[in-house]
């Protein structure tokens, strides 16, 4: 027994650092609609400042989430979305608390609790927990993926005018996304400052300035397809012109510290990420 205990945490705790070998074609994964792995496509996105003193790949039923103990949250979060799966299971209902991951516990990582996130004053400014993989999108994959999106690390604390509004059409637009092309992968993430500070006084789970959303596919041809988005933490509107937030991958990479796609060809890595792509259309 405490082999395995030893043996889960090496595994938990080893991540690769390190830029992969390029390969020579695009291995896509098979579009297996039911399936829920892989939650990533490219290669496990890569950042920079890891420490496996406080961060953490948690792979879940339907997700992923690099965990990061020092802003008590995800630097990313990867999910697969199929049109099979969207609306899948839509009768299991979302509970009213978020949970702390039994695992983080058991390895010794800082984590959170659902009063973590309480408003301190919801009179004039409103935060919500926001997630990052939608629990709507993850309970496709059973109700046991359901619940562990609404594990705290899979959360950030967001404005109620941006989770409730903007950042919910985004949501939704990429939701559609998996509808309209039978398979997506999605990343999700939050944005730092150099020196986040707690959302509110007497807090301690510091706020991101912004999030990033991003969607990769392949098309008819066999090519890939990406788009990316930057949403700033402050109200959006649910009718904004989501165009306007249409960012390249290259400076979501630079803001985060994180490598997208690394396994790639640099030709095709280099394109998806330098160019600002377009809203997929319906």
């Amino acid at each position: 027994m405490a082999a395995f205990v030893l043996l889960l945490l090496i595994e938990c705790r080893t991540y690769r650092t390190a830029k992969e070998t390029h390969l020579h074609g695009v291995n896509w994964p098979a579009h297996d609609e039911f399936s829920p792995s892989p939650h990533h496509v490219f290669g496990e996105p890569v950042y920079k400042h890891h420490d496996a003193c406080h961060n953490v790949l948690l792979t879940y039923q339907a997700f992923t989430v690099y965990y990061d103990d020092t802003v008590l949250a995800p630097r990313w979060a990867a999910i697969k979305l199929t049109s099979s799966i969207v609306d899948a299971n839509s009768d299991f209902r979302r509970p009213a608390r978020f949970k702390t991951d039994p695992h983080l516990k058991f390895m010794g990582y800082q984590y959170t609790t659902h009063d973590d996130y309480d408003n301190v004053d919801a009179a004039s400014v409103h935060w919500d927990r926001g997630h990052m993989i939608q629990f709507d999108d993850a309970r496709g994959y059973g109700d046991q993926a359901g619940l562990e999106s609404m594990y705290t690390t899979n959360i950030c604390p967001q404005l109620a005018d941006l989770n409730q509004n903007g950042w919910l059409s985004l949501e939704n637009r990429m939701t559609e996304f998996a509808r309209d092309y039978r398979c997506v992968w999605i990343i999700v993430g939050p944005v730092y400052e150099e020196h986040p500070q707690p959302y509110a006084e007497g807090r301690r789970v510091p706020a991101p300035s912004s999030f990033y959303r991003i969607a990769v596919r392949l098309d008819d041809t066999g090519a890939v397809k990406a788009v990316a988005f930057i949403m700033p933490q402050e109200p959006i509107p649910r009718n904004a012109d989501l165009t306007r937030y249409i960012s390249c991958i290259d400076d979501i990479e630079k803001m985060t510290g994180i490598d997208f796609f690394h396994e790639l060809p640099d030709e095709i890595e280099n394109r998806i990420e330098s160019e600002k792509g377009e809203i997929w259309p319906h």
